[in-house]
C-alpha cells in the first residue's frame, strides 16, 4: 500500500452515517490533489452519484481524478473485499478470494464488477478471508493472523502460506490473533502497518502492560519483525470501554 499507485477504490455507502461518509469525502480530496491519484468512488446510485460529486467539487476534489462507479455493494470496507493486484508479465491482475463475511454476496462480487471494468485478467484465491486480514510488502513478504487458519479449516497453515505464495508470490508470517473481547475483527491492519520495503509500525499497549494483545505486539516488535529485516516503529493503542482505539489502521496513497 505504501507504493506509487494509479488510484484508490472506496465504497460511498449510504447506510453509513453522516460522519463516515464525510471521512470518505474527505479521503478522496486529499487523494485527488495531494496524492494525486486517482479515487474510484463506488456509488448505490445515480442520484448519490450525482448529489456527492457537487459535494466533491465544492470540497476541493481534483474532479479530472474522480472515477465514478455505479455498483451494488452491502458495505463500505473495501480493504476486505476489494481487489489485489499482482503484476503478470508487467500487466496488472487481480487476486480475488473470497470474503468472510457470507451474506455479503455483492461485497464479495466486486473484485469481478472491477475487474471487468478495467479489462484486467482476474484468479480466484482458494483462501476465505478479509483483506484488512493481509500485510504485504514489495520483498515478497507478507503478514496476517492465524484467523485465517480458522476460516479455512479444511487447510493446513503451511497449505495456507504456499497459496499465498503461488498466487501472490509472497512467504507469509503468521501470528497470534487479538482476543475477540479487544478486537472483533481478528485482523493484523489493525495492529501492523507495512510503511516501506524494510519498515513496519506495530501497536504498543501502554495502559495494558502484559495484556494479551500488549504481547503479541511486544514479541512482534521485538522479535518476529527485527527477525525479517525490518526497523520498527511503535505507536500507542487503547481498548477502552470496550473500543478498541487503534491508529495502525490507515490508508497510505502517494507520499
Amino acid at each position: 500500500e505504501y507504493a506509487p499507485c494509479e488510484g484508490i477504490i472506496i465504497s460511498y455507502h449510504p447506510n453509513y452515517s453522516a460522519a463516515i461518509l464525510t471521512i470518505v469525502r474527505q479521503m478522496a480530496v486529499q487523494m485527488t490533489t495531494l496524492g494525486q491519484a486517482k479515487a474510484y468512488i463506488v456509488f448505490q446510485s445515480t442520484a448519490t452519484r450525482d448529489s456527492t460529486l457537487t459535494q466533491l467539487q465544492a470540497d476541493g476534489a481534483d474532479m479530472s481524478r474522480i472515477v465514478p462507479i455505479v455498483s451494488t455493494l452491502n458495505s463500505i470496507w473495501m480493504r476486505d473485499y476489494g481487489p489485489r493486484y499482482i503484476y503478470e508479465g508487467g500487466c496488472r491482475a487481480i487476486i480475488d478470494h473470497t470474503y468472510n463475511r457470507p451474506t455479503r454476496t455483492s461485497d464479495n462480487n466486486f473484485p469481478i464488477v472491477f475487474g471487468a471494468l478495467k479489462h484486467h485478467a482476474l484468479y480466484t484465491i482458494p483462501l476465505i478471508h478479509g483483506g484488512g486480514n493481509f500485510q504485504l510488502d514489495s520483498l515478497g513478504r507478507s503478514h496476517a493472523t492465524r484467523l485465517i487458519v480458522n476460516e479455512n479449516p479444511t487447510l493446513t497453515e503451511p497449505q495456507i502460506v504456499n497459496i499465498w505464495r503461488q498466487y501472490q508470490n509472497v512467504d507469509t508470517t503468521l501470528y497470534t490473533p487479538f482476543p475477540t473481547s479487544v478486537d472483533s475483527t481478528q485482523h493484523i491492519d489493525m495492529w501492523v502497518q507495512v510503511l516501506a520495503d524494510n519498515k513496519v509500525m506495530v501497536s504498543d499497549w501502554p495502559a495494558d502492560a502484559g495484556s494479551t494483545q500488549d504481547v503479541i505486539c511486544d514479541d512482534a516488535a521485538a522479535n518476529i519483525f527485527p527477525g525479517l529485516g525490518y526497523q520498527v516503529f511503535r505507536i500507542p493503542a487503547r481498548s477502552v470501554g470496550g473500543v478498541h482505539y487503534t491508529y495502525t489502521n490507515v490508508v497510505m496513497c502517494n507520499d
